[in-house]
């Protein structure tokens, strides 16, 4: 065996000592977990009561795999390293058998040494996020035809942390974009959480009578730092989907006073 690849398997073992290594690298079956575990707000950062409370708690744990891609015979190009040997491949599969990472390797490549920016962006997928409320002016569920139907929600940054590799993993998230469903055909896309009477920056006007389910989907980013060093970005999004509101549109009808 490459005294490199002796190397890389010894310092996987060390990651991912909950169980025995395994005893060749052509084993397929798991010989590791990967743990992500949820904890509180970042200490430091600003936060309130209800960011320290809505974590999701403990995430799902996995079972790591690694092997060669390629066991003799012909090899696709793309598993072919530049010295002429074989790629490896490393994953984790999820109990529910979702690939929670995949990642590929030359023996000559440096060794992981922790939390990839996919695992990363996985475990950012997993975290229980909120729907933003959303909000409709006039209140009370009724509004009126051909009338400025006023929308708006709250913005908040986030803040969370996961263990992963027995290292902890700081979130720092924020609202991307909201995605405002009408009911009614329409939809609006925008990166302004709206505001409440008088400002009107949201609006939207029913042009028929009749019972609506409006609601707002939210797309979340977010940063992330490991061990307390530089933040980076986590790649990708999540979108949380809102919960619909009742809405009926009226239409107005004179009335006589003296």
């Amino acid at each position: 065996m490459d005294a490199r690849l002796i190397v890389a398997s010894a310092a996987l073992t060390i990651l991912f000592s909950s169980a025995p290594a395994a005893a060749d690298v052509d084993v397929d079956p798991g010989d590791g977990f990967f743990g992500l575990e949820g904890e509180s707000e970042m200490p430091g950062d600003p936060g309130d009561a209800d960011n320290a409370g809505d974590d999701g708690g403990a995430l799902p744990e996995g079972e790591y795999h690694h092997g060669p891609m390629c066991n003799g015979g012909a090899c696709a190009p793309e598993f072919v390293c530049p010295d002429g040997s074989y790629a490896y491949r490393e994953w984790i599969e999820a109990p529910d058998g979702e690939t929670l990472w995949d990642y590929l390797y030359c023996p000559g490549d440096v060794v992981f040494q922790g939390p990839t920016p996919g695992m990363i962006a996985q475990a950012f997928r997993r975290i229980p996020l909120p729907a933003s409320p959303l909000i409709i002016e006039p209140p009370d569920g009724r509004t009126l035809v051909n009338f400025e139907t006023n929308f708006y929600t709250e913005k908040e940054r986030l803040f969370r942390s996961v263990t992963l590799l027995g290292q902890r993993v700081d979130l720092r998230i924020d609202v991307h974009s909201y995605t405002w469903h009408f009911d009614d055909g329409e939809k609006l896309r925008t990166s302004d959480p709206g505001a409440p009477y008088p400002k009107l920056q949201i609006t939207h006007n029913y042009l028929q009578a009749g019972a609506y389910r409006p609601r707002l989907d939210t797309t979340y980013v977010a940063d992330y730092r490991v061990n307390g060093g530089a933040w980076q970005t986590v790649p990708g999004s999540v979108t949380i989907e809102g919960s619909p509101e009742s809405l009926r549109a009226v239409e107005a009808r004179p009335i006589l006073t003296g």
